[in-house]
């Protein structure tokens, strides 16, 4: 896993505005393992969530259908960016980048998540080292 993160300079590869035309191609191409299709459901985020600052053992996807959501990407290197997103806008965040999001009223997105293959923990992992 170490090894796919590293090869990411700039953490907001990860964001894609499908609304705007936009597709996953490239780098974050060649870095997302396959999609699991069975993962994929709707989620609603209540306004104002702490959702704490975390990452994954496995690619997870946010594509937001309603709301103005801003989300924080960090790189173990400790390279931080925030976005502000719109409806039509998807986070591909690659294993081991760390993520956030954030909204002053409730967001809307389809979530899934990418094949497990043996070996990754489940749920938020935390780096002992986050700011």
């Amino acid at each position: 896993m170490s090894s796919v993160v590293e090869r990411i300079d700039d953490p907001t590869l990860c964001v894609v505005h499908i609304g705007k035309g936009e597709r996953i191609t490239g780098l974050l191409a060649e870095l997302l393992n396959p999609v699991n299709s069975e993962s994929l459901h709707e989620y609603c985020l209540p306004a104002n969530s702490d959702v704490e600052l975390h990452y994954h053992d496995y690619d997870e996807y946010w594509l937001f259908t309603a709301g103005n959501p801003k989300v924080t990407l960090r790189l173990p290197t400790g390279v931080t960016k925030t976005v502000r997103l719109a409806p039509g806008d998807m986070v591909a965040c690659v294993r081991g980048v760390e993520h956030t999001l954030w909204a002053d009223h409730e967001l809307v997105y389809f979530q899934f998540c990418s094949v497990l293959e043996g070996g990754e923990r489940r749920g938020h992992l935390i780096r002992s080292d986050s700011a």
